[in-house]
């Protein structure tokens, strides 16, 4: 992945990138935002922002086969990662889009999302660059706007200033009720989950429900 704001970690930089070849590849921008025309069905929507190499987005759909997820992901390279391993998945529920998070999440209605995921995203730790951070207060009124009532948002990053930072927004969106991480049985990890888990690093959790 690139570093831009919807995506999963900095060490993705170092993946090639290229110019999109098909019509799916290119960046949506500016059309309207119809996730249930992916699918051959009516079902709960789960979205995952910045879909990495895709290892949560398969194991979740295969886990929760009454749910539908989507996943976005920004850069190109990882894209077609993702879009190979989920067609070989051979998932109906699963689907991944090439998009920018925020941009998407803005074109959704409001309530038509039952959980939302932001695993691992880019922390841009420069003081100049934070502003290109995915998470801030506006982002999460989006959030929670898209959100069914009972809906939820899980939210996993390594990163400590990020970490710290997004502890005060959080408490600062009055359509948020945080919940303990193990409320809700855990969904399944990430490639960067497993790889810091080995490695021991800490990492801040965040797991908020849509008040009624």
């Amino acid at each position: 992945m690139s570093r831009q704001p919807t995506l999963a970690h900095p060490e993705a930089v170092s993946q090639p990138s290229s110019f999109a070849q098909s019509e799916d590849e290119r960046l949506w921008s500016g059309r309207a935002a119809d996730p249930r025309a992916l699918f051959v069905r009516t079902a709960p929507l789960e979205v995952e922002i910045g879909s990495g190499k895709a290892r949560f987005l398969i194991e979740a759909a295969r886990a929760n086969t009454a749910h539908d997820f989507l996943g976005l992901e920004r850069s190109l390279s990882y894209y077609r990662i993702c879009r190979e391993r989920v067609d070989r998945a051979g998932l109906e529920n699963a689907r991944v889009l090439r998009a920018d998070g925020r941009l998407y999440v803005e074109a959704l209605a409001n309530g038509s999302v039952r959980a939302f995921h932001v695993y691992f995203p880019d922390p841009w730790p420069k003081k100049k660059q934070r502003k290109r951070r995915l998470l801030d207060g506006v982002m999460l009124e989006m959030l929670a706007a898209r959100l069914e009532p009972g809906g939820i948002l899980r939210i996993v990053t390594d990163h400590p200033g990020y970490g710290t930072t997004i502890e005060p927004l959080v408490e600062s969106v009055p359509a948020f009720e945080r919940l303990d991480w193990n409320a809700l049985p855990p969904p399944p990890p990430t490639h960067y989950e497993l790889k810091y888990r080995a490695q021991g690093r800490r990492t801040w959790r965040f797991l908020l429900r849509r008040r009624p």
